[in-house]
């Protein structure tokens, strides 16, 4: 059984539900959390730092703690979702989503999580820390546990990887142009 948390605690908990609140959901749909189920992911993963707030021994910053909760948890939910879907494929026919019209900034965060898509989640994640939230590579290898020298090849992967597709994306569109 949970002991319950102390007042100073539940204070915590929402000084850091009120802080990262932004940054969580924002990784979240970066990490392939669908528009359909990302609020699930934001609230399971405060869940999880709530209950976790106690061990939480202050190595790392919050930040990276909250990545790193938010990882696993989109991890699990995609999984299980995955599965859910296997389910229910026997059973119901699935109808194609309807596109809509989407403004450009939405156009371009749609790009954005494709390519993040195309990652393997190693890389993915090195990506999200280092270059959309500006993460140090020393933050990132202690965030992940993992020697910054690998941060670094794994960073390196990941732009080398995204700038092929861009690149083969690019000529493809131009041929079709002409």
């Amino acid at each position: 059984m949970e002991r319950p948390m102390e007042p100073g605690e539940l204070q915590s908990a929402e000084a850091l539900y009120r802080e990262n609140y932004t940054f969580v959901w924002r990784n979240a749909r970066r990490l392939g959390a669908g528009d359909d189920w990302v609020d699930d992911a934001v609230h399971e993963v405060f869940l999880v730092a709530t209950r976790r707030l106690a061990e939480f021994e202050g190595r790392s910053s919050a930040r990276t703690w909250l990545f790193a909760i938010t990882f696993r948890v989109v991890q699990r939910l995609r999984r299980d979702r995955a599965r859910h879907r296997q389910h229910t494929a026997r059973f119901v026919r699935e109808a194609a989503a309807p596109v809509g019209n989407a403004t450009g900034a939405n156009e371009a965060a749609q790009y954005l999580r494709y390519l993040l898509a195309l990652l393997p989640d190693a890389q993915r994640v090195v990506l999200i820390l280092a270059e959309l939230e500006g993460f140090t590579s020393a933050e990132v290898a202690e965030s992940l546990g993992v020697p910054a020298g690998t941060i670094d090849s794994r960073l390196r992967a990941a732009r080398a990887h995204l700038a092929r597709v861009v690149e083969r994306e690019r000529l493809r569109d131009e041929r079709s142009n002409k």
